[in-house]
């Protein structure tokens, strides 16, 4: 099982470094049917081969182990709540709902925003693609120079890079998922 999860993990980091196969193989030496034997998990290469392949990929070794031994999958119990980091900045409570999950892409996260401390929308903005999905409540969502008014069961997807926020409309205690690519 190790081996598998060994070879998957050369693989990705193969992929993430935007390398083929022929790169791969120019730059250890090897040829490319090895390689993809190793990913594979056709072959288990010796730790000679491992090394030279992770020199090549610029990667330790011991980083490749850590990532084989790591879990790959992460469960938050929602009743254990020192699990879940909350920080309360402007009247908006977030709550992380996973984190520290190896080769993590996106991080979800809880809000939760009373209209009664929150006056004014507080606009962000960060790099990639945000999803937010409306647990409860109403509120004004602007992204630009736009403003929306969402409810409970709806859903928004947009760029991240321009600024937006969100706003509770009068009375409204609003709960919401957002999902941020990182």
């Amino acid at each position: 099982m190790e081996d598998l999860i060994i070879s998957k993990q050369l693989k990705q980091v193969r992929q993430d470094k935007h390398l083929t196969l022929d790169d791969l193989a120019k730059r250890t030496g090897f040829t490319k049917s090895l390689l993809s034997k190793i990913e594979n998990n056709k072959v288990s290469p010796p730790l000679s081969t491992l090394m030279r392949i992770t020199r090549a990929l610029d990667v330790s070794l011991s980083e490749l182990f850590r990532a084989a031994e790591a879990r790959h999958i992460e469960i938050v119990r929602g009743n254990v709540k020192k699990q879940r980091p909350q920080n309360i900045v402007e009247g908006q409570m977030m709550e992380t709902l996973v984190q520290g999950f190896p080769g993590q892409k996106f991080e979800p996260i809880l809000v939760t925003i009373d209209s009664q401390e929150s006056k004014d929308i507080k606009m962000y903005d960060h790099p990639g693609q945000e999803f937010i999905y409306v647990i409860s409540g109403t509120m004004k969502y602007a992204y630009g120079n736009e403003e929306y008014i969402v409810e409970a069961g709806d859903s928004l997807y947009f760029h991240a890079d321009v600024p937006h926020g969100a706003l509770p409309l009068p009375g409204e205690i609003v709960t919401y998922l957002s999902i941020l690519s990182l």
